[in-house]
């Protein structure tokens, strides 16, 4: 479900009822799925490569890289894609072949190289994207993060983007930055931003590793952590530093990745923190942008067995149908992917082996990642991006490799998941060292589809190509005031006996971002019976039988218009 959070109510059991305490019950009996995804990567025109700048010296940095943001730049109703590249650590300029790139869309899954006519920068030694309309202009603005630590915001013009980066305020630290998100985090109805932040690593201080006497890519307990921040936005195009006053200073932990949601279902923003080695953060809103860290407490911060992980990427998503968002966390080679459930609210447990994802998920090293709707039947499906660090594990390994293949999981309604990778189609089939991950309905056609960056390698563009699939409807959301974005909504469609939910997420995956326009699977219905929209602020909108299988544009408070993707020309 990408950057949503999906409720569905009564298609089944809660784990504890339902799972053993072990992957049993995945099997041939719940029959073959016919999920489906195709390489179109050159179809799609987009050929975009990714260059890390690998070295003998074996650079942190250079195995991490790089991220993608999929939204809706030009305003036409259907999503672009921006592309993040890294460089080479020996200088912060950019080797011309390392270039960030923007393909703009045709409405149907063809892609125009764009990079140039938007002006879109290629600075520093990138590593992820974050996606807003930080002035409230109806475009959908860019902050790029960067190793070096000089972070990028871009304003989105409607036809370009223009470096305001100084201008707002946003000054750079010379600190290691991964991913960002764009919310509300203070609730005054402007977007903020929160920024990860790795370790305390350089050229300098680099300590050389080695296995079996061969050199490897250092790991994190080698350095010290490095603070998150958050950017207040106070208005004018301007920024301030608000991370102490946010509470989030205390223990700095070795941050990759972010979710940012309402986790806690009190029409705040919220926000998990996938940490490298140290314990995860859940920081809980106070609705003032004040926070407090409740994953100790809370069971959301350590493996099953109470250990720290080398975690990767998060996402949100209710996936045992209680009503209560649960936190999927990927983690490194030899540890699952973590499916923290919530029980309770605000009391998780995990459950990866109980559901069937740990056993395969262990056999890989996992970066980004999303919960989304494959086959549109209602409930929410696993994709994750695979590759590990160490570009000679063959060498020390007989079952581990660098490049791997990524990982699709199907939610079989039963509290349950399986391993369908194999079978899945050629998508699949692919093998690089993937790294970020996101989604969105690139070729109109009412099903998700994915783009992953792969370090080193080529960028891939996957169609959703399902036979049997379900009905779909689309939501694309117009906030009122600063927030044009929505980011925050909570979307609750009634289906039937159904009830499934959805957020817009400001953040997600790893370095990476998805599509902000919403998607609802359905199943067999032919329609949403009611659909109730919580608005950021605070506004509820009602709307009564909304067809299936279309397109809808909403602006907040206004009747649903239907629209094509690609031909859309939105008032900003």
């Amino acid at each position: 479900m990408n950057r949503l959070i999906a409720t569905v109510s009564v298609l089944f059991a809660a784990f504890g009822a339902s799972c053993g305490t072990a992957e049993q019950g995945v099997g041939p009996e719940e029959g073959t799925s016919n999920i489906t995804f195709a390489d179109r990567t050159v179809e799609s025109g987009i050929d975009f490569k990714h260059i890390g700048g690998r070295s003998e010296s074996k650079w942190m940095p250079e195995v991490l890289g790089g991220g993608v943001a999929i939204a809706d730049f030009d305003i036409d109703g259907d999503p672009d894609i921006l592309l993040v590249n890294s460089g080479n650590l020996n200088s912060q300029e950019r080797p011309s072949e390392a270039s960030n790139r923007l393909y703009i869309n045709d409405g149907k899954g063809k892609f125009t190289d764009r990079t140039a006519d938007w002006r879109l920068p290629g600075v520093g030694y990138g590593q992820g994207a974050a996606v807003g309309d930080f002035d409230g202009d109806g475009a959908t603005d860019v902050f790029l993060t960067d190793y070096f630590g000089n972070n990028r915001l871009l304003r989105n013009t409607g036809s370009a983007f223009e470096d305001v980066t100084e201008k707002a305020g946003i000054q750079g630290d010379g600190k290691w930055a991964t991913s960002a998100g764009f919310a509300d985090l203070d609730n005054d109805g402007d977007l903020d931003i929160f920024v990860v932040k790795y370790v305390s690593y350089s050229q300098s201080t680099h300590v050389a590793t080695y296995k079996n006497g061969l050199q490897t890519y250092s790991a994190p307990y080698l350095y010290e952590a490095v603070g998150d921040q958050i950017w207040e936005n106070v208005g004018d195009g301007k920024f301030a530093d608000a991370s102490e006053k946010a509470g989030i200073t205390g223990e700095p932990e070795k941050g990759l990745a972010l979710a940012i949601g309402d986790i806690d279902l009190d029409g705040d923003q919220d926000v998990y923190v996938a940490n490298d080695s140290t314990p995860n953060q859940l920081w809980i809103n106070d609705g003032k942008g004040v926070f407090e860290d409740r994953a100790k407490l809370g069971g959301a911060a350590y493996s099953e067995i109470g250990r720290e992980e080398g975690s990767m990427g998060a996402d949100f998503g209710d996936l045992d149908s209680n009503g209560l968002p649960d936190i999927v966390v990927t983690n490194f080679q030899e540890e699952s992917t973590a499916l923290y459930t919530q029980e309770e609210p605000m009391f998780f447990r995990e459950v990866s082996d109980a559901v069937g994802i740990g056993a395969t998920a262990r056999q890989r090293l996992k970066f980004g990642m999303d919960l989304f709707d494959a086959d549109n039947d209602g409930d929410d499906d696993l994709l994750v991006a695979n590759g590990h660090i160490e570009d000679n594990i063959e060498k020390n390994s007989d079952s581990i490799t660098f490049a791997q293949p990524n990982s699709l999981y199907e939610n079989l309604g039963n509290g349950k998941f399986k391993d369908i990778s194999e079978s899945a189609g050629d998508a699949l089939k692919d093998v690089q060292v993937s790294r970020g991950l996101a989604t969105a309905d690139l070729d109109g056609d009412g099903d998700l589809d994915y783009v992953i960056v792969n370090n080193g390698g080529t960028a891939q563009i996957a169609f959703n190509e399902t036979g049997k699939k379900g009905n779909f409807a689309f939501f694309f959301l117009r906030g009122n005031g600063k927030n044009t974005n929505a980011i925050g909504a909570r979307l609750v469609a009634k289906i039937g006996d159904r009830t499934i939910e959805r957020q817009v997420m400001g953040a997600q995956s790893y370095l990476s971002v998805s599509d902000f326009r919403v998607h609802f699977g359905l199943g067999d219905a032919s329609k949403i019976d009611g659909l109730t929209i919580h608005w950021p602020g605070g506004e509820k909108q009602t709307l009564r039988d909304v067809a299936g299988n279309k397109f809808y544009y909403i602006k907040q408070g206004g009747e649903p218009r239907e629209f094509v993707p690609g031909t859309m020309d939105i008032e900003q």
